[in-house]
């Protein structure tokens, strides 16, 4: 192997040279196997699926109109579902008495939409009247009665549906002719001119398994089709919307009950999609994300769920997930970046995000309807992480929300006040609702300290000013909040039954003055910031932090500055551009030492920094100095695991792994300890850059215990169409290294790998080809792989698991490698062979250096000649951190009498090697 890399780690291992722990990295945390993986890029274009979005009035509520009208923007209620009743008889071809009440009361409150409301009509029936059944002309002059009424009132309807779930009947038709009922009426309608214009619809099933059926019975006379999802399969509720737009129709769902009735519908055809009830926070969203492009999806048809990635018009991105209302199982989805690390309500910077949806055992037996919206944010100000106990500081007056007078009665109300230090009733334990809340989990509640009540809209009040008060937590929707980020720690807090914001009566600055709930107006006294309990309430920003340094290696930046001077600083954030002097994103927070080290670079690009001192109380200072680099070129190793009873990794990166599903330790092959692996539920998980390389190697001691085929050594990927892994044995029989992007997965298949023994293995990549070794012999070659882990961008990389559902590795690992370069074949042989015999006198011959122990001048002597005039020697001390820095001319002295006794790191570079050796000063 190259000297460069094997006498740093020689170092390490046999002098005791420890890593370095002073700085902070981006921290991983293994997540679990989860039932579906959604992927998503924020960078890609995305796909268009625009939708026509409505509400519902067929049931009849003011409070619903309302409030979707909130939630999705009057703009984007396109259409409102009303009702024809066939409850009365017609008198000289008109409705008469409450249905003339209804309608009218319908139309009210079409009108609080605004003007350009179109409607679309279908049948109502709590009763049917015996002149209508059967009776197709009566049937079509009372939808032309109504419809009539409508267009006088100004409106336009679009499109009428004469039966309203006829497969579960509603006492519409007499025995079983309900297709040839709708049949007749629909061939009456269309001897209407009044319905050129008007497209009839059908069959508004509320089984979707019946749904087909219904519509090709009917599909002469229809130009709409339209089903509900309430009870059959989720395979008939795909291919329904399919068939539809296949036929040339438009295609509906006219009562989405959940988002993920509007996320299946949208992906397979639905044109139109009206909810049923309202529309609250998660529904809302994913009606103005709609107009945007979806980025990505995934479906669970077993367990009747569903979840996306979209983009909205004016570029927030975000996750939805969501549920059948009567038929769904628990489901996991797993929402990974592809492109870049971002944060989830503020989680991050990561990668993958686990949303876990609930269902019940049986059909209408333990659902909850569950669905919910997460924002998907990155740049140089995202939200902070809320759960916690905080107090409410409102950013206009400064002042903390409290209970009036201290009171731990329900019924109290809420007001602002000047902090008391220790006042349990102006302090709130804020946190996420619980996923079995009820219909939409994507709020929180907030219960006062002192009673444990909770923060409550008096009377469910859609008014604004409407008081708040506290009162039992009772999990109502009026208890119940959700956050919308403002800009630097402030928050509007919405409720989520009214959708309004949490305010200050008259935007006042006095003590005292009460708290209400207010239309969204953007004002500051509607922001309001979670601040620590304990922490002062106070806005004075800490000073910069300066003298940041940035130094590159071959895989990683390490960052060094001096700290801010002020003692409440609780930690810095720490950002990166591609650009200088503009377009940061948070790369880490909370960073409580004064170094960093970026593991999260690639070669060839340079690289921006700045940071920024944060303090208790969320006040961020100004940007230190920016920094600018470019990482070397120079052949290294990204990680080692030596697995000496942890999983850190020994190099300077940093790369720190992992484990999920309880690890334990065995003997080693490389060193006492060895990883070892059940086979059920423990893996390793590594950091995201880690195999993001052209060329590279991989190689591990791997001790295999058999029994499944198909476990993996490694895996490095997204997903299971975009992967690089080895497998020990699959199911042909033999050990294989696979990779693939998307298309077909390009291999190297060699004999099985023994078990119940130590075997070395290796894979090579560069220009030329891959090749895979095992115990330092080539066993297989070929230049036809031509992927290259660049081409898919791994970010889901393990040891001990795959992308997909193969078994996990049973048996033990020790000693993992990755280096950002080709070994070549005597370097495999040498990581083959045993270390155990390279000393300190032998590690290196090209570099040596006297005397040994140096107390003042140190001679250094370089044999490689040919390399020595472009030469850099560096100190370093066992912190990591350069402590000297001189130019080679084959043989230098350096001064060491500055340097404290004690062990440190000489580094030579060159174009061709990096050399290590070990360097000792003692006065």
């Amino acid at each position: 192997m190259k000297k460069n890399t094997l006498c740093l780690y020689i170092l390490m291992m046999v002098f005791g040279i420890p890593t370095i722990h002073a700085q902070t990295t981006i921290p991983i945390v293994a997540q679990p196997v989860t039932d579906r993986i959604v992927t998503f890029s924020v960078s890609d274009t995305g796909v268009y699926k625009p939708l026509v979005w409505g509400l519902d009035l067929a049931w009849l509520s003011e409070s619903n109109i309302r409030r979707g009208i909130t939630f999705m923007g009057a703009d984007r209620v396109d259409v409102v579902r009303a009702s024809f009743q066939p409850t009365l008889p017609l008198v000289n071809g008109d409705i008469q008495g409450t249905q003339i009440t209804d309608l009218n009361t319908r139309l009210g409150l079409i009108d609080l939409t605004g003007t350009k409301t179109k409607v679309v009509l279908n049948c109502d029936p709590p009763t049917v009247d015996a002149s209508y059944l059967g009776n197709a002309v009566n049937w079509a002059a009372l939808i032309d009665a109504t419809v009539k009424r409508v267009q006088a009132r100004g409106r336009t309807v679009v499109s009428v549906s004469p039966f309203n779930e006829p497969d579960y009947g509603w006492g519409q038709y007499s025995g079983s002719n309900g297709q040839r009922d709708f049949f007749n009426i629909c061939a009456e309608l269309r001897k209407n001119t009044r319905f050129d214009s008007i497209r009839i619809c059908g069959a508004n099933t509320l089984n979707c398994d019946q749904a087909l059926p219904w519509y090709n019975a009917l599909k002469t006379y229809l130009d709409e089709g339209n089903t509900h999802q309430l009870a059959g399969s989720f395979d008939n509720y795909a291919a329904f919307f399919q068939a539809v737009r296949a036929n040339g129709d438009l295609a509906t769902g006219d009562e989405l009950h959940n988002v993920m009735d509007a996320m299946v519908g949208v992906e397979y055809g639905m044109q139109t999609g009206i909810w049923w009830g309202t529309a609250e926070y998660a529904r809302g969203e994913f009606v103005k994300a709609s107009d945007g492009r979806r980025l990505g999806y995934a479906e669970h048809r077993a367990n009747w769920t569903a979840a996306s990635v979209y983009r909205s018009l004016e570029g927030k991105v975000q996750a939805f997930g969501g549920t059948s209302e009567r038929q769904a199982a628990t489901t996991t989805y797993k929402f990974v970046s592809k492109d870049k690390d971002v944060f989830f309500d503020g989680n991050g910077p990561q990668r993958e995000y686990i949303m876990t949806l609930p269902g019940g055992t049986a059909y209408q037996t333990g659902q909850t309807n569950a669905e919910r919206v997460v924002n998907i944010t990155w740049g140089d100000d995202v939200q902070p992480v809320i759960n916690g106990r905080y107090v409410l500081v409102n950013r206009n007056s400064g002042k903390v929300v409290e209970v009036t007078g201290g009171s731990s009665t329900a019924g109290a109300t809420l007001r602002q006040n000047a902090l008391s230090a220790g006042a349990t009733y102006q302090q709130w334990n804020v946190t996420p609702v619980d996923s079995r809340v009820g219909g939409d989990f994507s709020y929180y509640t907030m219960t006062a300290v002192n009673s444990s009540k909770s923060m409550d809209l008096l009377n469910w009040s859609l008014t604004n000013g409407g008081g708040i008060i506290i009162w039992d937590d009772v999990k109502g929707a009026n208890q119940q909040w959700y956050l919308e980020y403002a800009s630097d720690g402030w928050f509007y807090i919405r409720n989520r039954h009214s959708g309004k914001c949490m305010d200050v009566t008259g935007s006042s600055i006095a003590n005292t003055a009460l708290i209400n709930h207010w239309d969204y107006l953007g004002r500051t006294s509607q922001q309001w910031r979670f601040i620590p309990v304990g922490a002062p309430v106070e806005f004075v920003a800490p000073s910069a932090p300066t003298n940041l340094v940035a130094t590159p290696s071959a895989a990683s930046v390490r960052l060094d500055w001096t700290a801010s001077p002020e003692a409440d600083v609780a930690g810095y954030t720490i950002y990166r551009s591609d650009t200088t002097g503009k377009s940061y994103n948070i790369l880490a927070r909370n960073v409580t030492t004064t170094s960093f080290v970026d593991n999260t670079t690639m070669a060839g690009k340079p690289y921006y920094y700045v940071l920024r001192a944060v303090d208790n109380s969320l006040n961020r200072s100004a940007y230190s100095n920016e920094v600018n680099v470019t990482l070397t070129n120079n052949h290294e190793q990204v990680v080692r695991l030596q697995f000496e009873g942890n999983t850190l990794d020994s190099t300077v990166n940093l790369n720190h792994s992992a484990s999920y599903g309880g690890i334990t330790y065995g003997t080693g092959k490389v060193g006492s300890n060895a990883l070892t692996l059940n086979g059920s539920t423990a893996f390793l998980q590594l950091p995201t850059n880690v195999a993001n390389l052209n060329e590279l190697t991989i190689s591990a001691w791997v001790y295999w215990n058999g029994i499944t085929t198909g476990q993996r050594i490694f895996d490095f990927g997204s997903s299971s169409n975009e992967y690089m892994y080895l497998s020990p044995r699959v199911a042909l029989g033999g050990m294989r290294f696979g990779i693939k992007n998307n298309g077909t997965e390009q291999q190297l298949n060699t004999t099985v790998l023994p078990t119940y023994k130590w075997s070395h293995v290796a894979v090579t990549m560069n220009a030329t080809g891959v090749s895979l070794y095992v115990n330092g012999v080539l066993a297989t070659t070929s230049s036809a792989v031509t992927i290259r882990p660049t081409d898919f961008k791994p970010c889901l990389n393990y040891i001990g698991r795959s992308q997909s559902s193969y078994p996990l590795f049973y048996g033990m690992i020790d000693d993992f490698r990755i280096y950002n370069y080709a070994l070549s074949a005597n370097e495999v042989a040498d990581l083959a062979g045993s270390l155990s015999n390279i000393t300190e006198t032998n590690a290196n011959r090209n570099l040596s250096i006297f005397p040994v122990p140096a107390s003042d001048k140190v001679q250094v002597s370089y044999s490689n000649g040919t390399d020595a005039e472009c030469s850099t020697l560096r100190v370093f001390n066992m912190k990591g951190q350069q402590v000297l820095q001189k130019e080679l001319v084959q043989t230098t002295e350096l001064d060491v009498s500055s340097l404290p006794s004690a062990i440190y790191m000489l580094k030579l570079t060159n174009s061709k090697e990096t050399v290590v050796q070990k360097l000792t000063v003692k006065h």
